[in-house]
């Protein structure tokens, strides 16, 4: 059975979603423009990268506020993910700042939850 999610936890978890989801919007920006002008392909790339990574992160964003058991799953998967699919973006630098929300949003979904003392 899947550990449900503390209100801390998903205050954090949520900052963090609303971030990739915030990144899958200026993705899907530059990737349009990249594919109207002369890196067709590439844009494509970036669209299409922009586009898994808003809808996990929206589904993850929903889960986590519905504190439905598959949200800690939910947000492993989009960390990953954001973490693999920062490779292609590092030639227009913004891949370096996914690949660092994906790992904060592993370490604050699969650290321990802290004492209430």
């Amino acid at each position: 059975m899947a550990e449900a999610i503390s209100d801390e936890r998903a205050r954090g978890i949520g900052r963090l979603l609303a971030v990739t989801l915030a990144f899958a919007v200026v993705l899907a920006v530059i990737g349009a423009a990249l594919a109207l002008g002369e890196y067709r392909v590439y844009g494509l790339i970036v669209v299409g990268i922009a586009v898994v990574l808003g809808v996990l992160g929206g589904l993850t964003l929903r889960a986590t506020r519905a504190r439905e058991g598959t949200a800690r799953r939910l947000s492993i998967a989009t960390g990953v993910a954001m973490v693999v699919l920062s490779v292609p973006l590092m030639p227009i630098w913004i891949g370096l700042l996914t690949v660092v929300a994906g790992i904060g949003l592993l370490v604050v979904t699969v650290a321990p939850e802290r004492d209430a003392s």
